[in-house]
């Protein structure tokens, strides 16, 4: 058989990964999609973190209702209530320790505006009388409530 030309060979395409290497668009969104996993890891962990510290403060809270409700001391109750919610006004205004009367519930209302907080002042007075006579399980919602609504916000002496 005779030969017109060359011989020539079938084509063959390359075998290249679909994967690699990567274009660098891909390469910038692989980038940025990492990081922003790592930041809502970040922040995620920070909120759990707030979340347990703020049930741990409010642990002792529950541990006092349940002594009143087992041994009845109202006393008891209203003195860990009144020093939980001066812990927690005094981690969001320092100044407010030495606070009393019109001038404290001044300084929790402004903590939570939106927020009853006559119940919260009478506590600062209750922990002195005797014969206290407060609605044990409303007062500690009320407490735990407010605790979690101020603790919510941002301290009024830190800068934005």
């Amino acid at each position: 058989m005779p030969v017109n030309g060359p011989e020539l060979r079938d084509i063959h395409v390359p075998q290249i990964s679909m994967w690699w290497p990567l274009a660098p668009g891909w390469w910038l969104l692989l980038a940025l999609l990492v990081a922003g996993i790592a930041v809502l890891t970040v922040i995620l962990r920070r909120r759990a973190a707030w979340r347990r510290y703020v049930d741990a403060s409010l642990a002792e809270l529950r541990e006092a209702s349940v002594r009143h409700a087992e041994k009845g001391d109202a006393l008891a109750f209203a003195a860990v209530a009144s020093q939980l919610v001066r812990r927690v006004a005094r981690t969001r205004d320092p100044h407010s320790v030495t606070l009393a009367g019109a001038a404290w519930r001044d300084a929790l209302a402004a903590m939570t505006p939106d927020f009853d907080v006559a119940a919260l002042a009478a506590l600062d007075e209750a922990k002195y009388r005797r014969d206290t006579d407060i609605d044990v399980v409303t007062t500690a919602r009320t407490v735990e409530a407010w605790v979690r609504a101020a603790m919510r916000r941002r301290p009024s002496h830190v800068p934005a």
